[in-house]
């Protein structure tokens, strides 16, 4: 699973608060030379960081409008996270309308291939003989991928519902010219699943846009004209953990805190009682997203009213379409086990030094962080607030 942060630092209006490193929950962000500094290598995109930014120092921007005149035919993928925010298909038409009016020929959802990716997860968990992770949150996987590698090979191997609906769009459209695809995304870790802006060149999606951007552009379009449209139920239900199908063996969790707790314990085999878990690391799920507006707690109500007549069905994508041999990759580490165990000692014996304070006024969040800049040579005991201070208090006395 390759890895781009989306994050972006804005220097002009960092207030230097450090809420922003506290934030994270993967220890990606610290501060050097009076700057944020955003490591890639452990950055889950979780918008955590962007969230705690009340001067918006930290932004996640996708691609923008003006990419649209770089084809000959354009494409624009709706989610079931900004459908349902529709309470009725009235509404959902007239917001397909205004999307269609921002410059594509065609505007798409994809409620039907995100209904078959939850139906083959199910499949899928029944079928096999250990418990299951269903989580098509880059989020999550990245999660897994840099604390839980032992649950790796517990990742449900199917793509993520957009690039199965892009490459379908791809077959279609052939022979219409240059073809972009963009679809539009409810939160900073799908902005990555794209080519665009920040070269993910494996994945079909050519442009990732925030809707956040283009909501003003959206709400100007609104109410003045429609788009036929019908929903797939359980497509609206997959992001919807309020909704989804229940079973006794089935485990359906938001929020990060929460996650990071189902996984503590699913590592030690404590939930293999469990066929399924789903996972979403926003409250509420999808539609809980950073980038999305409106009321999540009402949005999760909508589904009843956007399929109560002319619902469609799942798709029916051949299951290779679906199959993903990235997903419960681990990333490069050429390590061996003896210097992985030799580098955790040497880290134990720098934390020892510390103050264990984790205070982060050496611009790191923890000091487990800092020792394990120090063994990479990164950085000394004396870039350590704390010991500097007691020192010269020390030979003050003296």
């Amino acid at each position: 699973m390759s890895n781009k942060t989306v994050v972006t630092y804005t220097l002009s209006r960092c207030v230097k608060c450090l809420k922003c490193i506290k934030a994270c929950p993967s220890s990606a962000l610290s501060m050097e030379n009076n700057r944020i500094h955003v490591d890639k290598n452990r950055c889950l995109n979780c918008g955590h960081c962007i969230s705690a930014c009340h001067s918006k120092g930290l932004l996640a921007q996708g691609s923008t409008l003006d990419d649209i005149a770089s084809y000959d035919y354009t494409v624009c993928m709706i989610p079931s996270a900004l459908i349902s925010d529709c309470g009725s298909i009235t509404e959902a038409q007239e917001l397909f309308y205004a999307i269609k009016m921002l410059g594509f020929d065609e505007v798409v959802d994809i409620t039907d291939i995100e209904g078959q990716v939850m139906k083959e997860g199910q499949l899928l968990a029944e079928a096999g003989s250990k418990s299951q992770i269903a989580s098509f949150c880059p989020v999550i996987n990245l999660l897994i991928e840099k604390n839980y590698p032992m649950l790796l090979d517990h990742i449900l191997p199917l793509k993520y519902p957009s690039e199965i609906a892009a490459a379908q769009i791809r077959k279609r459209t052939e022979g219409k010219g240059r073809v972009g695809i963009f679809n539009c995304c409810e939160c900073e870790a799908k902005l990555a699943l794209a080519k665009y802006p920040y070269g993910n060149n494996q994945y079909e999606t050519d442009h990732a846009l925030a809707i956040v951007d283009i909501f003003p552009k959206i709400k100007q379009n609104m109410h003045t004209g429609t788009v036929p449209v019908s929903f797939c139920r359980e497509g609206l239900q997959s992001i919807n953990p309020a909704v989804m199908m229940q079973k006794e063996d089935y485990l359906i969790a938001d929020g990060f805190d929460k996650v990071q707790s189902i996984l503590d314990m699913e590592e030690f085999g404590l939930l293999d009682s469990f066929r399924l878990l789903t996972l979403f690391p926003c409250f509420n799920g999808c539609i809980g997203g950073h980038l999305l507006w409106g009321n999540s707690y009402l949005n999760r109500n909508n589904i009843h009213a956007l399929t109560n007549e002319n619902a469609k069905n799942s798709s029916s994508v051949p299951f290779e379409s679906m199959y993903s041999s990235e997903l419960g990759r681990p990333a490069d580490d050429k390590r061996s086990f003896h210097e992985k165990m030799s580098f955790f000692s040497q880290v134990n014996e720098k934390l020892d030094d510390l103050p264990g304070y984790d205070c982060s006024a050496c611009g790191m969040q923890t000091c487990r962080i800092m020792a394990e800049e120090i063994v990479k040579g990164n950085k000394t005991l004396n870039d350590c607030r704390i010991l500097t201070a007691l020192k010269e208090r020390k030979n003050e006395r003296e």
